[in-house]
């Protein structure tokens, strides 16, 4: 897996794509048949080269591995010389190019493999701590725990829920093998217990990698379209039936912490909605797809072709502009890819007239951020602020009407919200009558939606007319 050194709360590194290149050659070929238990192996070779400034060693092997059977290796070769490891600043030492045979179905095929350097973590209080025993631990298996947080623009450090945590153990020939696997819960922690019986010998060499996916959204770099993934350091020979606290660890690079934030974000407008996919409705859910890097320029929208939202470098520190943009890919989803025209919506503003369907698919978009965030204000990365809620008839630099997305997003916001101001009495469920209708119907404007609100048997009458009243749309 693409890993690279993981730190503490005092960082860690990161890799959008890739593994860490390995400098020198390795090459090697082995043919086994297996025959009731018995592998004869035809012919081998192997040859390795390189040598850093270190003056470390490393060795080609052809190894071979039978499960459920006898294995007979062939040969094994070795080489003086050391690699140099590049893609993680400041790494050297030594790595091992490897041979390894696998038998599937009586054959066995070798294949090459490099391994990848870690970085000791740094700064995290059990960093460098040594496996405890846990008596809960299954015989034979150990388990490691910790948490995944990061530092929001604001400065405070949160704690990442639902991202994807998994553990390797890091063989120092070969590639590394996946033990355990899945997401970080409402607290940023996990807990992944694995077998301990390492092919090697002893227990498993362990590392733990985060990553800001999970099979519902993804924020991955644009140009590689692969997620942003951390690795802690290895812990070393873990001993069966214990348990390796790793600590709290976060993103060493600072300007990847808006990633992080990112997928925070995303995860707050998850918890918010009704159902287990984006579409309630769906029985296969849709991924939401998020492109963004700490350079990108390519934002602020959602493209319907990709079927992605497109961010730019620093989006990710207004969290209602990150859930605007993905509530047009929910839209998307749930209208099946029918997204409604929206003319005279390039450019567009809250406050001004644009056309019925841009007020419509735009209003609809901030709304699912205010009601996610709780917060009915559009706060702009730079610290430029908006008020949704208040403005009313005679509002300063507002226009009137359902052909303003500020307006019909005010009308969501004053048909749900508790705090009400003269004119606005309404109180209902966000995720209810508002989100029901949105799932069942493909709407074009406004004005349609709320034609369908009252096909669907909810309220239309005085109370909610005048809430849309209150933000000047007349019905």
């Amino acid at each position: 897996p693409p890993s690279v050194p993981c730190g503490g709360v005092a960082g860690c590194a990161h890799a959008a794509a890739g593994p860490p290149a390995v400098a020198g050659a390795a090459a090697a070929a082995l043919r086994v048949r297996v025959r009731r238990g018995f592998v004869g192996a035809s012919s081998a070779s192997a040859g390795a080269a390189g040598v850093d400034a270190s003056g470390a060693t490393a060795s080609a092997v052809l190894r071979v591995r039978v499960r459920r059977g006898l294995a007979g290796a062939s040969a094994s070769a070795g080489a003086a010389g050391a690699s140099s490891v590049t893609g993680v600043t400041g790494v050297t030492g030594a790595a091992s190019a490897v041979l390894r045979v696998r038998v599937r179905r009586g054959f066995a095929g070798a294949s090459s493999d490099t391994d990848t350097a870690t970085a000791s973590a740094a700064g995290a209080a059990s960093a460098g701590a040594s496996a405890t025993a846990a008596a809960s631990t299954a015989a034979g298996t150990a388990c490691a725990t910790g948490t995944w947080n990061y530092v929001d623009h604001t400065g405070v450090t949160r704690v990442s829920a639902n991202a994807r945590v998994a553990v390797y153990d890091d063989d120092a020939r070969g590639s590394d093998d996946l033990l355990a696997s899945g997401t970080t819960g409402a607290d940023g922690g996990f807990r992944l217990c694995f077998d301990n019986a390492d092919e090697e010998g002893g227990g498993q060499d362990v590392y733990v990698q985060f990553a800001t996916e999970n099979q519902n959204w993804v924020i991955r770099n644009g140009k590689s379209r692969q997620p942003y993934r951390f690795a802690t350091a290895t812990r070393a020979n873990v001993p069966t039936g214990s348990s390796v606290e790793f600590g709290a660890f976060q993103p060493a690079d600072a300007a990847l912490m808006r990633g992080v934030e990112a997928f925070d974000t995303v995860n707050t407008g998850w918890n918010w909605k009704p159902g287990t996919c984006w579409d309630a409705r769906d029985t296969t859910c849709r991924r939401g797809l998020v492109n963004w890097a700490p350079d990108s320029t390519d934002g602020t929208y959602y493209s319907t072709q990709g079927n992605a939202v497109h961010l730019a470098a620093e989006d990710p520190d207004a969290p209602v502009l990150v859930l605007h943009e993905f509530g047009h890919a929910m839209m998307d989803d749930v209208y099946e890819d029918a997204f409604p025209s929206s003319p005279n919506c390039s450019p567009h503003y809250i406050t001004k007239t644009s056309s019925a369907g841009c007020a419509w698919t735009e209003g609809f978009a901030t709304w699912f951020g205010v009601a996610a965030l709780g917060d009915p204000t559009f706060r702009w990365p730079g610290g430029r602020t908006q008020d949704l809620e208040g403005p009313t008839w005679g509002t300063a630099n507002w226009d009137d009407g359902d052909k303003v997305e500020g307006r019909v997003l005010g009308s969501m916001i004053d048909l749900y919200d508790a705090s009400n101001e003269p004119g606005d009495d309404c109180t209902e469920d966000s995720a209810g009558p508002l989100w029901n209708t949105f799932l069942d119907h493909v709407s074009g404007t406004f004005t349609q939606f709320w034609s369908q609100r009252a096909a669907d048997g909810y309220d239309v009458g005085a109370g909610p007319l005048s809430c849309l009243y209150h933000n000047t749309i007349d019905y």
